[in-house]
């Protein structure tokens, strides 16, 4: 009585795409997944804005000075979430306001990135006397709070858009700097010995 197995094949799983491995551990965490889907709500509002927003943003509705969100007394429908104190929309105004929003924070991020590694590269090709002066500047940089780098500037800059552009380049700009001349750190190492 001697039993006959059969050998089965057994299929490999199929490798996954570095994007379907990215989206099988992202999707596991619950806040990502729910940040991701504000980010793209806030970034479809912004881009139709023009559609869905209920008014002209500049309009003004003189017989509605200060009106409540409808879900408080005096409150209606017409305005959703009420009007300031000429008469505005406030829902069409944070709808349009979210362009802007948007707008200011990918400049920030084009502008750290730009200079970062224009200055990354700078510092590791020309090395020596340049690199240091330019990696202490980004040691102080780092080393500083933002939130008092904020202050700081605002106090200096007046106009509230170059306080924000400058202070978040500032901020961008030294860790861009240290991975844009990190290269040069490897091929001086492989060089040398």
């Amino acid at each position: 009585m001697s039993q006959v197995t059969e050998n089965k094949v057994i299929a490999a799983p199929v490798p996954m795409t570095p994007l379907q491995e990215f989206w099988h551990y992202f999707k596991r965490n619950k806040g990502a997944v729910v940040g991701l889907v504000y980010v793209v709500v806030m970034i479809v509002i912004a881009v139709f804005a023009n559609f869905l927003a209920p008014y002209n943003p500049a309009d003004q509705f003189r017989d509605s000075l200060l009106a409540p969100p409808f879900w408080q007394d005096g409150g209606s429908m017409a305005h959703l979430l009420g009007t300031d104190d000429v008469g505005r929309d406030i829902l069409s105004r944070l709808m349009y306001g979210a362009r802007l929003s948007l707008l200011v924070g990918c400049l920030v991020v084009v502008l750290s990135l730009i200079l970062g590694v224009v200055l990354g590269l700078v510092a590791g090709y020309f090395g020596g006397v340049v690199d240091s002066i330019i990696m202490r500047v980004v040691d102080i940089m780092l080393a500083l709070p933002s939130l008092l780098l904020a202050l700081v500037l605002g106090g200096n800059l007046r106009a509230l858009h170059r306080q924000r552009l400058a202070g978040a380049n500032l901020r961008g700009a030294p860790r861009t700097m240290c991975v844009s001349r990190a290269p040069r750190c490897w091929w001086r190492s492989t060089v040398t010995t």
